[in-house]
């Protein structure tokens, strides 16, 4: 979490940190992480930071939420009884993106202002971006031909998920019905979404990292069912190949990581 916020804070406007602390997506107790501690005792001088701690049943549901508390009907009417509704209006009115992350999801700081400039020039009802997964350590990346990864990262507001990360499954079917007729795939010009390319920028996954108690932990927060159901030891099955650690994002060599989360000492 440290990581993570070390990465974002400079380029965002606000931030939201979204939990459930003890329970899964389920309702299950599970054994609470670190992350409120993290949260609350992370410097935080411009303010930019809010704690949300929900018994949350739906992952889109708990985006979409806290999304939509900001607004501009949240402060028109009122009185304020102290603060300049100068500050009140700065902290409800909606952000020109909401930039998406889970926590396992690592920006290379290099390439941030890169991916925020590309958006700017493109602006997009939403953008995904793509993400390389590893395996147990940051130096075994997946290869994309392997998993292929990518979905929202940056979304307009009013722009709502359906599912996960998933804004509208018509896209997808629209996808296939164009397929089927042997036609370019222009679905997501049609909702005017782009994807991020990959030499702008891309995200890293830490989702399989670690030791088989980290990762079975991970499965079993998770919302999908499938990943619920995984062996742990499946997870050495999935081919990867090395990559020095000189190679991976600065920030990413820079924080501070379980010494077994590298194959060699960065």
């Amino acid at each position: 979490m440290k990581a993570q916020l070390d990465t974002i804070y400079p380029y965002c406007s606000g931030i939201s940190v979204i939990t459930q602390y003890d329970r899964d997506w389920y309702g299950k107790f599970v054994t609470p992480d670190r992350t409120v501690e993290l949260v609350l005792n992370y410097p935080d001088p411009d303010g930019k930071i809010q704690l949300v701690i929900r018994r949350l049943p739906d992952e889109a549901a708990a985006r979409n939420m806290e999304m939509l508390s900001f607004n501009k009907e949240s402060w028109r009417g009122i009185m304020s009884h102290g603060r300049a509704m100068a500050d009140i209006k700065k902290f409800h009115n909606p952000p020109d993106y909401f930039w998406i992350i889970d926590a396992d999801e690592l920006y290379d700081v290099n390439t941030i202002p890169l991916i925020l400039e590309y958006l700017k020039r493109k602006r997009p009802r939403g953008m995904r971006v793509t993400g390389y997964n590893y395996i147990r350590t940051w130096n075994r990346r997946v290869p994309r031909e392997v998993i292929d990864f990518t979905h929202f990262g940056f979304i307009k507001p009013g722009i709502l998920f359906e599912q996960r990360r998933v804004i509208s499954w018509n896209e997808s079917r629209l996808a296939k019905g164009l397929k089927m007729l042997s036609l370019p795939d222009l679905s997501a010009r049609f909702y005017g979404f782009i994807t991020c390319p990959e030499s702008i920028g891309v995200f890293h996954h830490a989702c399989w990292l670690g030791n088989n108690e980290r990762i079975a932990s991970k499965f079993v927060k998770s919302s999908h069912q499938e990943s619920r159901d995984w062996k742990v030891d499946s997870v050495d099955a999935i081919q990867s190949i090395f990559v020095h650690t000189t190679a991976l994002p600065v920030n990413i060599q820079q924080a501070q990581w379980p010494q077994h989360f590298f194959d060699e000492q960065p």
